[in-house]
């Protein structure tokens, strides 16, 4: 999502003016370096979600993963992987951690705690499944208001119709490789459920959903009506 943040993500930061921001999914914090940077300009607060272990040069309780979370546990060359995220030692060698806070759990655990009480922009780039992000975005409906906004990544690229899996062990078995998968599908599934349809355009839905672009994995932007 870094890729896109001057062409795209910075406008919308700078029209919308939010106050408290959402990250789903640091791994590098490329992203969250960016954020935070605007974050320090215009007094917003980041609280940015991701469970995996970190190496390199950060405060420990920073670095260390969600208990019992492997990064793409099982996959083929990952049995040893480290991610060194030079965008979040960045972070703390220049102080922008004072608008900032990180919690080491995975999105579906935070949204569905008494912490999560709604936010006005939602950065979306974790896990990439049907199952994950249908969720999200039924926990996120509870707490939308009107103006709030979602970006997701990924809603037009490889994992736009198909299932990716951070840790396969947290999504219930049941639910892996099914018949529906991807991001983008979620979304538009999502969206149906909450329209009246009438010559197949959604009628009296509460959201606009538009691709901003289809670069870099695309980009999309959910928007909660007036």
């Amino acid at each position: 999502m870094h890729r896109l943040y001057e062409s795209y993500i910075r406008s919308i930061l700078n029209r919308r003016n939010p106050q408290t921001i959402l990250e789903i999914g640091v791994l590098r914090g490329d992203s969250t370096l960016q954020i935070l940077e605007w974050c320090a300009e215009s007094g917003a607060h980041l609280t940015s979600l991701d469970p995996v272990e970190w190496e390199g040069d950060l405060p420990e309780d920073v670095k260390r993963p969600m208990e019992g979370y492997e990064y793409k546990r099982g996959q083929e060359g990952f049995d040893d992987w480290t991610i060194t995220p030079k965008g979040l030692e960045e972070v703390f060698r220049r102080g922008l951690d004072a608008n900032w806070t990180c919690v080491k759990r995975r999105s579906l655990d935070y949204m569905n705690s008494d912490e999560f009480g709604g936010f006005e922009l939602y950065l979306i780039d974790g896990d990439h499944n049907y199952y994950t992000v249908t969720r999200e975005l039924e926990l996120m409906h509870q707490h939308f208001k009107p103006g709030d906004i979602a970006l997701f990544n990924d809603v037009a690229g490889d994992y736009a119709k198909r299932d990716m899996y951070y840790d396969p062990e947290f999504i219930p078995e049941e639910h892996r490789n099914g018949p529906k998968q991807g991001v983008l599908t979620a979304i538009n599934d999502f969206l149906d459920g909450l329209s009246e349809k009438r010559l197949w355009r959604r009628k009296n839905c509460p959201y606009s959903f538009r691709i901003l672009t289809k670069k870099h994995y695309g980009l999309g932007a959910l928007t909660r009506l007036g």
